[in-house]
């Protein structure tokens, strides 16, 4: 069984505007997430904030949460590392 991945409005904005290579990378790390949004290298908690997960691709981070009833992965943000936690 698979996780279901959605993107915020403010995400897909931006997947939108992704050169081909990161959007290809983006791509990549949505099918890990809708496998298993947990347990990934480069899939890491955010301090402080329970239920709220990083992803990283090179200088890019995808911010998400996990529900797992109904069995869902909200991407609510991707942008570069220094500029994507500022929110």
């Amino acid at each position: 069984m698979s996780y279901r991945v959605l993107l915020s409005k403010t995400a897909l904005k931006t997947y939108d505007r992704l050169p081909p290579k990161l959007r290809k990378g983006v791509d990549r790390a949505i099918e890990y997430l809708k496998a298993d949004p947990l347990h990934n290298p480069n899939a890491k908690a955010l301090k402080g904030e329970t239920g709220f997960y990083r992803y990283q691709i090179g200088g890019w981070r995808i911010l998400y949460e996990v529900y797992e009833k109904p069995m869902e992965v909200r991407i609510y943000d991707i942008g570069p590392r220094g500029d994507v936690y500022k929110h």
